[in-house]
């Protein structure tokens, strides 16, 4: 586990790769947490999966050493209201992360 190869990358190339990645659903990994977050906050699968494949990042991606992972957060205005998504990027694990999301 590390992120040491994705902290090096810049916000355009982060964004692009999430993009990429989540093109295809089956590399897009839902935790317990987000499925809760999701269904409190009335977040569908479909509005995860668009912030992740047209969304953008705003804020600095922030490591999470505890975990071992880079966290970039991916917004986009999506279902009439602002969306925000959280993934974790591995280098050794080609799949995204989803950890949170929540929505305005």
């Amino acid at each position: 586990m590390g992120f040491e190869a994705f902290a090096k990358k810049s916000i355009a190339q982060l964004q692009r790769h999430i993009r990429t990645v989540s093109a295809d659903s089956s590399h897009v990994v839902f935790t317990h947490h987000v499925k809760l977050r999701m269904k409190q906050r009335k977040v569908s699968v479909a509005e995860v999966l668009n912030v992740l494949r047209r969304g953008t990042i705003h804020q600095q991606p922030e490591p999470n050493v505890l975990k071992g992972s880079l966290e970039c957060r991916m917004e986009r205005y999506v279902g009439g209201r602002d969306c925000a998504v959280v993934v974790a990027l591995d280098d050794d694990d080609p799949r995204l992360l989803v950890v949170t999301v929540w929505a305005c």
